[in-house]
């Protein structure tokens, strides 16, 4: 199944300054023995499928992760995702998955939890724009009335202690309450934070006996004005319980024999955003690859981790890589990443350049060798026109320089290829930059 929602997300529609989509999903990937009594089923079949889907989205939280992660990772095209690596030997559970830059996970187990499960919540600080951040919480609370209200309110407190009042806030995930189920959200966790939630602001006249469990909240800052555009919840499991919509995406999380890929809804909301106009980049301004959104990344696998956010491409974690260096020139701005890798983004015609150094880091000493190619109007079907091709280089290779003219041009795939094995290939698109037109 193909679901392609170009029309609606864009980048090259003047919706204000951008357009984003958030989905929450718990996709019930528990471990043996644990899923012999869940409803979701055995979910080996489901995780690389279920991670297909998702490369729609542009900012993902998932939670109940616990089994088959090289299955379901492998099925992602992200450049940027957390490590869930937490508590347990299964992890917390919490995935959170971005095309836009993001910061360093911060995990928080809740005071009171089931001793059998790593209950929590995690903390990212998502860079929508230049210098323009969201911070973004995925949370799973539950198991018992009480321990509902408890977690509630110390992620409510938590939010308000460590996301500055004028920054702008998402919170998502499967929040087990409702006003008929356990708790409510409204005074724990909304209204201290000012959020609102997009399950009810979409759509007014909602009755409040059928929220969903699984929920988005929200709320502007300061120097970022957000505007919910489109909500939904998908491919819920009771019609009667999560009402299922009559719109394109009502059967996108259908496995192809008609079954659900989990016993969760999946919940969407796609946002239009604002910039304060002293925020806004202007005409000459430059916009450098690693503050920009990457409509999809792909490196290496997933051993080697995300893509390195002004540094290298590290070993496997978040945020573990060191100084872009080569020849043997420091750099500040850049993504570091490991051969095999593809970067694509969206230009659409709105740059007049694009410029980048490209060379192996020196930290490999003397092992890597790599090609880089970029590619002009190019699609994940289709190569497009190549632009640039760098040769072999090697860790002593003088550094390159792209510098092309991108005027006429909606997109550039950028490519790295190992010319012979992937050992060491630590590759940079240093100071990797775009001039608006």
């Amino acid at each position: 199944m193909m679901l392609t929602v170009s029309s609606s997300l864009n980048a090259s529609e003047e919706v204000i300054d951008g357009r984003f989509s958030v989905l929450t999903y718990n996709i019930g990937a528990l471990p043996f023995p644990a899923w012999l009594g869940g409803t979701a089923g055995n979910p080996e079949g489901r995780v690389q499928e279920i991670g297909k889907r998702l490369n729609q989205f542009d900012i993902v939280g998932i939670q109940e992760q616990f089994a088959f992660k090289e299955k379901f990772r492998s099925g992602t095209r992200f450049p940027y995702f957390s490590i869930n690596d937490h508590l347990y030997g299964g992890g917390s559970g919490l995935d959170l998955l971005s095309k836009y830059p993001m910061g360093k996970s911060v995990r928080v187990r809740y005071n009171d939890h089931p001793f059998y499960v790593a209950k929590g919540f995690q903390k990212n600080t998502v860079k929508i724009y230049r210098d323009v951040y969201i911070d973004v919480y995925n949370t799973h609370t539950g198991d018992g009335m009480d321990t509902v209200d408890l977690q509630l309110a110390q992620l409510g407190e938590y939010i308000k202690a460590h996301s500055p009042s004028n920054r702008a806030v998402i919170v998502m995930g499967d929040f087990n309450a409702k006003p008929t189920h356990w708790g409510d959200i409204k005074t724990p966790v909304m209204i201290p934070n000012n959020l609102k939630d997009a399950w009810t602001e979409f759509d007014t006249n909602q009755n409040p006996y059928q929220a969903p469990v699984d929920r988005i909240l929200y709320r502007n800052g300061s120097d970022l004005t957000i505007t919910l555009d489109h909500y939904e919840t998908i491919s819920a499991l009771d019609s009667e319980a999560y009402p299922l919509p009559t719109d394109k995406f009502q059967d996108y999380f259908l496995n192809y024999d008609g079954s659900r890929l989990s016993d969760h809804p999946a919940v969407l909301a796609i946002f239009n955003f604002k910039v304060a106009d002293y925020k806004r980049l202007k005409s000459g301004n430059t916009e450098y690859l690693s503050d920009m959104k990457l409509y999809y990344g792909y490196n290496n696998g997933f051993d080697h981790g995300p893509f390195g956010i002004d540094q290298t491409i590290g070993g496997g974690d978040e945020w573990d890589g060191k100084t872009l260096r080569m020849d043997p020139k420091s750099y500040s701005k850049g993504i570091g990443t490991h051969a095999l890798s593809r970067i694509f983004v969206w230009t659409g015609r709105k740059y007049s350049r694009f410029i980048s150094d490209v060379g192996i880091d020196e930290e490999t000493g003397t092992k890597g060798r790599a090609r880089f190619k970029v590619f002009a109007n190019a699609t994940e079907s289709n190569t497009g026109t190549l632009v640039f091709d760098s040769g072999s280089m090697a860790p002593w290779s003088a550094t390159k320089t792209v510098d092309i003219d991108i005027s006429n041009v909606d997109s550039l795939k950028l490519v790295v290829d190992p010319e012979d094995s992937d050992s060491w290939d630590h590759a940079n698109w240093a100071d990797a930059r775009f001039i608006l037109k």
